[in-house]
């Protein structure tokens, strides 16, 4: 006998008839459509003197670009602004470095990159800044905004991915290779101070803190794992601290520093020529070296060297045991290490 069931007629209908197929999206021609649009983005950017920006898809495409020297306070950003009568800044992160430049401006400007949450104060000229990491979730000006990221060809912030936020969807594209970093992909809050703000402290919990050609009356920075560092400026008074990295600083430090490390080397590099008026210099490592070098003379120092396991040198000239003492000036320079070396070098 022979088989009556059909497999393929036109009552059953056939396997390519079935129900739970469905057409295939053209991923290739959409593939194709970003290199190209990336492609084009890139030179017009390029020719243009941008180095990225955002394409939005809501009503039509519109694009918006952003300069070189501006591209870390562009859309991609929570940009805030404040008044002009700050005279302090107070900086507080749990998850992401910090960095404090200068700005020609007259105002403050706080600029938060990637998904983290951040909350401003300002009260009486003091503005208080406090950032924690959230996994897509921005205040900019007291507004949540919901932020999601799929990343097309990025490696950290270089390159394009994939944003929707809660009332906009965009293309963000970024082709400045200047701007990644393999330390935090850009895992950074920034803040831009003008000449007024005098008065600054930052802290960062999981991060390095960076002040950068900033002059101050008053400084304190702090990280618990990260590095401490200040490049250039003028500083009446140093507060630098790291539980885990070492504690960097070259500038003019005209009064008193203290510079501690736990985990780390503590290196100091003060351009000062005169510290007849400074209270004290404390410059302490528990694993790290510590190394001090002034253009003031050391007729204006008394110092006092411990080391548990390392050497000391005094311009230079090494110095046996484990304590030393020296110099009849007026400014005390304690320096200690636990596992390293303490060097001082003064100006001849």
């Amino acid at each position: 006998m022979g088989d009556s069931r059909q497999y393929n007629n036109s009552a059953m209908g056939s396997w390519s008839d079935s129900p739970y197929d469905k057409p295939r999206k053209p991923w290739g021609r959409i593939a194709l459509f970003l290199i190209i649009l990336g492609a084009v983005l890139f030179a017009a950017g390029w020719l243009s003197g941008s180095r990225g920006g955002r394409v939005y898809f809501e009503n039509g495409i519109r694009i918006a670009t952003y300069p070189l020297e501006t591209h870390e306070t562009s859309a991609t950003a929570a940009n805030l602004t404040f008044g002009s009568n700050i005279h302090t800044v107070t900086v507080n992160t749990t998850s992401c470095a910090i960095r404090i430049v200068p700005t020609s401006s007259d105002t403050v400007q706080v600029v938060s990159i990637d998904s983290r949450r951040v909350t401003v104060d300002e009260t009486d000229g003091r503005l208080y800044v406090r950032a924690r990491h959230t996994g897509g979730m921005q205040v900019v000006n007291g507004v949540n905004v919901n932020i999601r990221r799929g990343s097309l060809f990025s490696v950290g912030t270089l390159g394009v991915s994939w944003n929707r936020t809660n009332d906009a969807r965009f293309l963000d594209f970024n082709f400045d290779p200047s701007s990644f970093s393999f330390a935090n992909f850009n895992n950074t809050i920034r803040v831009y101070v003008p000449d007024r703000v005098q008065y600054i402290e930052a802290r960062s919990t999981s991060g390095s803190v960076r002040l950068e050609n900033v002059s101050t009356r008053r400084l304190n920075l702090r990280s618990t794992s990260g590095s401490v560092g200040v490049e250039g400026g003028t500083h009446e008074n140093a507060s630098l601290q790291s539980t885990s990295g070492s504690v960097r600083a070259n500038g003019y430090i005209v009064g008193d520093i203290y510079a501690r490390s736990t985990s780390g080397s503590v290196n100091i590099q003060d351009y000062s020529t005169s510290h007849r008026n400074t209270n004290a210099i404390q410059l302490r490592s528990t694993s790290g070296s510590v190394r001090f070098e002034t253009r003031a003379p050391l007729t204006d120092f008394r110092y006092d060297l411990t080391v548990t396991s390392g050497s000391m040198r005094v311009d230079g000239r090494r110095i046996d045991g484990r304590r030393t003492s020296g110099g009849n000036g007026t400014t005390p320079i304690t320096a200690r290490s636990t596992s390293g070396s303490v060097q001082l070098y003064f100006s001849r």
